[in-house]
């Protein structure tokens, strides 16, 4: 195989990872940058350095989205620390039950974290998994923009012509 093609397969595969990574609980945005740097050292096709830095205030941002978004989601239906301990415990455990087991996985972390561990009532430990379930939601949605931004802010630069 040629050089060329190599590296569109492995700029395609760290993209599907961090697309990947936007749903489930691992730093997606890191795999997508790496493969725009990746690609571009394989291609000799470098743009601009504001736009590596851009890529980078993106990729920070959709981790920053992730935790922010559940935490706040946990929070206003009046879950704390535990149920945000919770959801991440219970989405890592229900990705092997994709997708379903990512939705579920936040509820029971979360409800289960606040009644066992915090000490809340049935109903205030409801509240904090549906809470996480719909930060987790948002947080998801957030990444998945802020991956497409990453990607064609990246691809718009090479082929585009913002230099």
């Amino acid at each position: 195989m040629t050089m060329e093609i190599i590296s569109v397969l492995l700029f395609a595969l760290l993209l599907a990872a961090g697309f990947a990574g936007c749903v489930l609980p691992y730093p997606g945005h890191a795999f997508i940058l790496g493969g725009c740097v990746l690609f571009s050292c394989m291609q000799g096709q470098y743009p601009a350095w504001y736009i590596w830095l851009l890529l980078g205030v993106l990729g920070t941002a959709g981790f920053l989205v992730d935790n922010v978004c559940a935490m706040l989601g946990a929070k206003s239906f009046g879950g704390g620390k535990a149920a945000i301990w919770g959801t991440l415990i219970g989405v890592i455990l229900g990705a092997g039950f994709f997708p379903v087991g990512l939705i579920i996985g936040a509820f029971l972390g979360a409800f289960l974290a606040e009644l066992l561990f915090a000490g809340t009532s049935l109903i205030r430990s409801a509240g904090a998994g549906l809470g996480a379930v719909l930060g987790y939601i948002a947080g998801v949605i957030g990444k998945l923009i802020l991956a497409l931004l990453m990607l064609a802010l990246y691809a718009y630069s090479l082929w585009g012509g913002l230099v």
